[in-house]
């Protein structure tokens, strides 16, 4: 059941014309809350809250506290508010008296606006007159715009090195001490369709100063992210301005901007959740703040690492875990401009038992020297389909060591104290069907044709347990090259990787004039060829049956010896048909049922679009495992 926001009704508990229509219970969105230690264990709750149209700064009395705590109060709860009263400084504000949980969790907002922007643009219908008494005298001019500085203070050297207005050409100081606060917009309410707005933000990264060409000219580029309590959002500034704006914000540091231009985010540059972006021009205004007490110096969505696997390529996310292994550094080269970019691949754990590897680039990679047992917070890592799930991070994104975070403090105790000893699966497929997570990816062969599982533009993986129940033994290798070569690049990602030598496996063509075996690729003939296996077998569980394809790894795993080994017991039974090994060896194999790693993908064959299965991995099914599964199952069900 969908719960209903009271919609309009935090404009009217401030209207003058609207307050006296309100009633008792309305619902209430929380969009944040941060909790705020009164006196000895007193607690109350500072929120942010939001009735599906205008958004409000809000307090929960102390009294609401336990009750909330106690039934899973978070960020995006619901709320019924039974009683209430609203008061104001630079804001206004609704105090929370009593109230009732309806939901823990919901949907993000959408758009919404700012009550104090609403009534600074409507004061005439304000009841606690604050945009009336903000708008005369010296407190307006103090909250609203940077204070003008005087010709002789503007010759000082420490003012110019601590605020500057971003676009011009004087600069103007820091908050004076005693002055009122600014009335501040929360990032999470900016919209192209507000004008009177100034944000309190802190950079959270900052990007390098970088260059650009293309046919219509070249110019320079600079990004931040800022941060405030309600969310983040991404600035880019261009040319001069960008050369200017480099200069000046730095990372970590507190900011009050106004005056920059909002636009929807360019979700291809920007993979921050905010639905629109800055963009810094000449009129912004920029002025450093020094009261940082209620900005946020980090702010993630962290993704555990088992549902990684559950996620869409090239998927955005932030993750956290304990540092396992460091590889050396190396170099890669881009195909396209054939320049070279350091490399540097680790690999995290986290409690889900999972381990995933994280790839660094450039200087972060070559100077990476972070302890391994150290926990590390990435933020804005992108999921990597390629043999299975990593993780990369972007060019925006950054990584922390040891975070003063909940979850931090969390991860380390429990990697000290049991992680550093236990074994992880890991989220690559090469190595076997045990390297995912098996039962929890298992499915029947007609949940997978159900889901259309290998339709889609990226292959799909999964897992079945399944009995081989028909086989095409009359083909089941070629006749493969074995010239060492050195093969092409593995392209992913825009870049290339050098990959080892290794042989080169192309198809031999049987020469009918002397009988020897050529390769057109290494221009050369062999004696005898090497047999490598394309193993074709039918494969059925209690739903269905699908055909699927094992190469030579998988096959020399299922039938225990090598393909050439195989060709002579099927030369052998050919030239004395009493012999039985190779039927024997076939029938060894057959209707027996085996754990299997499917990559299930679309080709076309003839003209028709068809899903083709390859067993990426298999294992004799562990019927210990099975039962304890089995058990566990029974106990949930029993309850």
């Amino acid at each position: 059941m969908t719960v209903q926001l009271s919609r309009g009704t935090l404009k009217d508990i401030f209207s003058i014309s609207g307050r006296n229509n309100v009633r008792t219970p309305f619902v209430l969105q929380v969009n944040n809350i941060k909790p705020v230690a009164v006196a000895g264990d007193v607690k109350k709750y500072r929120i942010l809250v939001n009735d599906g149209v205008y958004s409000c700064h809000g307090l929960i009395d102390e009294t609401c506290v336990p009750y909330l705590e106690n039934n899973g109060f978070a960020r995006y709860s619901i709320l019924q508010v039974n009683d209430y009263s609203v008061f104001a400084t630079q804001k206004h504000i609704i105090l929370v008296k009593q109230c009732e949980l309806l939901t823990q969790t919901s949907d993000k907002p959408g758009e919404l606006i700012a009550i104090d922007t609403y009534y600074a643009n409507n004061p005439d219908d304000d009841s606690l007159g604050v945009s009336k008494k903000s708008a005369t005298g010296e407190q307006f001019a103090r909250s609203e715009s940077p204070v003008a500085t005087p010709p002789v203070q503007q010759q000082q050297p420490q003012q110019n090195a601590y605020s500057n207005t971003y676009g011009a050409q004087q600069h103007t100081p820091a908050q004076p001490d005693g002055a009122p606060a600014r009335r501040v917009t929360p990032i999470e309410t900016l919209s192209p369709y507000q004008n009177n707005w100034t944000i309190k933000a802190r950079v959270s990264y900052k990007g390098d100063l970088r260059t650009w060409s293309n046919a219509k000219g070249e110019g320079k580029l600079f990004s931040v992210n800022l941060l405030d309590e309600s969310d983040e959002i991404k600035a880019t500034a261009f040319n001069e301005t960008a050369e200017r704006g480099f200069k000046l914000l730095e990372e970590g540091k507190v900011y009050y901007i106004s005056k920059a231009k909002v636009q929807g985010a360019k979700k291809k540059f920007n993979h921050l959740t905010h639905p629109y972006e800055l963009t810094l021009d000449r009129d912004t205004e920029i002025v450093e703040c020094f009261d940082t007490s209620n900005v946020p110096k980090l702010h993630f969505n962290f993704v555990k690492l088992d549902q990684i696997q559950n996620l869409e390529p090239n998927a955005i996310v932030d993750v956290i875990g304990a540092l396992k292994h460091v590889n050396e550094a190396f170099q890669i080269i881009a195909k396209s401009t054939g320049k070279a970019f350091d490399r540097r691949n680790i690999t995290i754990v986290d409690e889900s038992g999972f381990a995933i590897e994280v790839g660094l680039w450039n200087t972060t990679a070559v100077d990476f020297n972070i302890p391994e047992g150290s926990v590390i917070a990435f933020k804005g890592c992108k999921v990597q389909d390629f043999n299975g799930r990593s993780l990369t991070l972007s060019q925006s994104g950054s990584l922390i060591p040891n975070p003063e975070t909940p979850e931090a403090y969390q991860l380390k105790g429990w990697y000290d104290n049991q992680g550093i000893n236990e074994s992880f699966k890991s989220l690559k497929v090469e190595s076997s069907s045990g390297s995912a997570n098996l039962f929890e990816s298992r499915k029947l062969i007609s949940q997978a044709q159900d889901e259309n599982l290998g339709k889609s533009e990226k292959p799909d993986y999964f897992s079945i347990k399944a009995t081989i129940s028909f086989t095409k033994h009359e083909t089941f290798s070629y006749p493969a090259c074995p010239n060492i070569v050195q093969p092409a690049a593995a392209a992913a990602g825009g870049t290339q990787v050098q990959r080892p030598p290794q042989p080169c496996n192309r198809k031999l063509i049987e020469q009918s004039s002397d009988g020897t075996w050529r390769c057109e690729r290494c221009d050369m003939n062999y004696a005898e060829p090497t047999h490598r296996y394309i193993f074709n077998c039918a494969v059925m569980d209690t739903s269905g049956q699908i055909w699927i394809t094992l190469f030579d790894a998988e096959a020399r795993k299922l039938f225990g010896m090598d393909a050439g080994e195989l060709m002579k017991l099927r030369e052998a039974s050919l030239d004395d048909p009493s012999n039985t090994e190779f039927i024997d060896k076939i029938n060894s194999i057959t209707f027996k049922e085996y754990n299997f790693r499917i990559r299930a993908r679309q080709d076309t064959y003839n003209d028709t679009l068809r899903v083709r299965y390859q067993a990426v991995g298999i294992d004799p099914v562990d019927y210990n495992a099975e039962a304890e599964h089995l058990c566990k199952e029974l106990e949930q069900l029993m309850g």
